[in-house]
C-alpha cells in the first residue's frame, strides 16, 4: 500500500488537493518541517496543517500561521447535542475558533461507540424433529430432510435507528451543514472532518453481511452504524485510526490482517451511504512492536515498512491530546514525510 498525503480544504472539490495534519508538541513539528532530518519536509506547498489545540509555529516562530491550524470539536461535546445543536456548534468552531484557528476547518475527534445503533437481541425458538429439541434463531427456518434436518438461514433483523442517539443526530446535522454553502466553495459540511475510532472500522471490517453487523454463523452479534454513516459520507474527510489505544494498554499495533482488511471494508460501505473513498485517510503514529503477521522488516509507523529501529524513544503529549510512546526519529520507506514521537499523521491510503 502506497501512503500519500492529501486533500486541500480550501477547494471546492476537497479531495483534488494534499492535505496533511500533524498532531504532536512544536518540538516534533519542526522537525517535520524543517529540511535537517532525512526524507523531503513538509511544508505548505504540500498542505500541511496542525490540529489544535496546540501552540502555533509551524511556518512561524511567532506562531502567525493560523491558517494551517485545524480546529477541533470533542465527541463527547456532541454526543449529548440534538442536531440541530450539533450543527451549530460545528459551524461556529469552523468560522470563529476557539484556538484562533482560520484554516475555516474543524475535526472531530473521535466517533466511536456512542454513536453507533447499538445490537439485535437475539431471539430462539425452539423446535422438535424426532425426539430431538433444536433451538432456532427466529428469523431461520428448519427443514425436515428424510435423513435428518438442515437449517434455512433467513435474513437476519436490523436494530432499530433511534432518532433521538448521537449517530443519528450527526447524520441529520451534517446533513444541514450540507445544505449551506461555504463563502470559501462547497459546503459546510466539506469543512468538517471526522476521526474514526478503531471500535468502529475494525466492526465494519469484521462484519458480514449487508451492514457489516453479522457473525459468521449468520447472527447479528456486532452493532450496525446506519446512523452515522451519512455524516462520515458527507464529511470533507473520514480519518481511520490505525491503532489500538486504551488507558490499560496505551497504543498498541493494529495486526497485519486488520491493515489489510479495515481500508477496503470500510471504503465499500462508505460507498453505499454515496461517501467519496477518496476522502477516506488513514491516521496512524509509531508504536515500538511489529504489528502481528507483519512480515520481517516491518515496523511502525503502524504496519508501514520503515527505516532502521531508531536508538531512542520518547513520549510526546500535547495539551488536550493523549500521550503515546514512540521512537523518537526514523525515515520512512516510501513515505513523503519522517515520523516524530507521538506524531499522529494523518495521511490518505492510494
Amino acid at each position: 500500500m502506497t501512503i500519500a498525503a492529501a486533500i486541500g480544504p480550501n477547494a471546492t472539490a476537497v479531495a483534488e488537493g494534499r492535505m496533511s495534519i500533524v498532531y504532536d508538541e512544536a518540538a516534533a513539528v519542526r522537525a517535520l518541517t524543517d529540511g535537517a532530518g532525512p526524507g523531503a519536509p513538509l511544508g505548505a506547498e504540500r498542505g500541511l496543517y496542525r490540529q489544535d489545540p496546540g501552540p502555533g509555529g509551524i511556518f512561524d516562530a511567532q506562531g502567525r500561521d493560523a491558517r494551517h491550524r485545524v480546529g477541533k470539536v470533542p465527541a463527547s461535546e456532541l454526543a449529548g447535542l440534538t442536531a440541530e445543536a450539533m450543527a451549530a456548534r460545528l459551524a461556529r468552531e469552523i468560522e470563529r475558533p476557539a484556538h484562533g484557528a482560520a484554516s475555516g476547518l474543524v475535526a472531530v475527534d473521535e466517533i466511536g461507540n456512542r454513536f453507533n445503533d447499538g445490537r439485535v437481541r437475539v431471539r430462539y425458538v425452539w423446535r422438535t424433529v424426532r425426539g430431538t429439541r433444536i433451538r432456532l434463531a427466529a428469523w431461520n427456518r428448519l427443514v425436515v430432510t428424510r435423513r435428518g434436518w438442515r437449517v434455512e438461514r433467513g435474513r437476519a433483523p436490523l436494530p432499530r435507528i433511534d432518532p433521538e442517539s448521537p449517530g443519528a443526530q450527526l447524520g441529520r446535522a451534517m446533513r444541514m451543514l450540507a445544505e449551506r454553502p461555504h463563502p470559501a466553495g462547497g459546503t459546510y459540511a466539506d469543512r468538517v472532518h471526522l476521526y474514526i475510532a478503531p471500535a468502529f472500522s475494525t466492526s465494519i471490517a469484521a462484519g458480514r453481511g449487508p451492514h457489516r453487523h453479522l457473525g459468521n454463523d449468520g447472527k447479528p452479534h456486532r452493532a450496525t452504524w446506519r446512523g452515522v454513516m451519512p455524516a462520515v459520507a458527507l464529511a470533507g474527510g473520514a480519518w481511520l485510526e490505525m491503532y489500538h489505544h486504551d488507558r490499560a494498554t496505551g497504543i498498541t499495533a493494529m495486526t497485519a490482517r486488520t491493515w489489510r482488511t479495515v481500508p477496503p471494508a470500510f471504503s465499500g460501505y462508505l460507498r453505499r451511504f454515496g461517501g467519496d473513498p477518496g476522502r477516506l485517510h488513514l491516521l496512524f503514529t509509531a508504536v515500538p512492536a511489529r504489528p502481528r503477521g507483519a512480515p520481517p522488516g516491518v515496523r511502525q509507523a503502524d504496519g508501514v515498512p520503515v527505516g532502521p529501529r531508531p536508538r531512542h524513544r520518547g513520549r510526546a503529549r500535547d495539551a488536550g491530546q493523549r500521550p503515546r510512546s514512540v521512537p523518537t526519529r526514523r525515515a520512512g520507506a516510501g513515505l513523503a514525510c519522517r515520523v516524530q514521537p507521538g506524531v499522529r499523521l494523518l495521511l490518505r491510503s492510494g
